[in-house]
């Protein structure tokens, strides 16, 4: 019985996660793109072929995508991306009314995401923090970071880490909805 409810609790955590990740993509697609720096981008994105301005709006959902920038003057965009697939693989390269695309793995943010993760880790081991679980995501259009940390119990704690910046990503802590784990012993 309780097997069986740990399990459930653990698909409600990762529907829950699913989700949130969902709502945050979608609610990129509205905000101006960053230029390779991370920086906000100039209004660029209106300046590019039709053809090329969709191939990075699709890049954005499908194609784990970070961030992009812009040469004119090549007539290159380049993108980065969160991890290499063949369906982004088969964007690299591609030639759109003389514009060429050219995708790459995006280490920077992979370092970044490493020392935000080990920072994240070193909290969820302190119980005070009551950690259930948490999320770190990249909004491609703007460069923001952010952090969403679920804990079981909202304490002074790690109420103190809400909208608190940790080496560029932005905490945000939320109650999960799911009870804590709890250790019975014979009882």
């Amino acid at each position: 019985m309780k097997k069986a409810f740990a399990g459930k609790r653990k698909v409600l955590i990762i529907g829950t996660v699913f989700v949130i990740a969902i709502v945050g993509i979608m609610a990129t697609l509205m905000v101006k793109q960053p230029n390779e720096t991370g920086k906000r981008a100039e209004d660029t994105e209106h300046e590019l072929p039709a053809e090329i301005k969709s191939e990075i709006e699709r890049s954005i959902l499908e194609l784990h995508m970070t961030r992009w920038s812009v040469d004119k003057a090549k007539k290159r965009v380049d993108i980065f991306v969160s991890k290499l697939t063949p369906e982004n693989e088969q964007l690299n390269g591609k030639v759109i009314n003389e514009w060429t695309i050219n995708v790459t793995y995006d280490v920077e943010l992979e370092r970044e995401r490493e020392k935000i993760y080990a920072e994240i880790k070193r909290l969820e081991e302190k119980p005070e923090m009551q950690i259930a679980e948490w999320i770190g995501s990249i909004d491609p259009r703007t460069g923001d970071k952010k952090v969403e940390i679920f804990v079981y119990n909202l304490t002074p704690e790690n109420q103190q880490l809400h909208g608190k910046m940790i080496d560029g990503w932005k905490v945000y802590v939320w109650k999960a909805r799911v009870p804590p784990e709890v250790n019975e012993t014979g009882k």
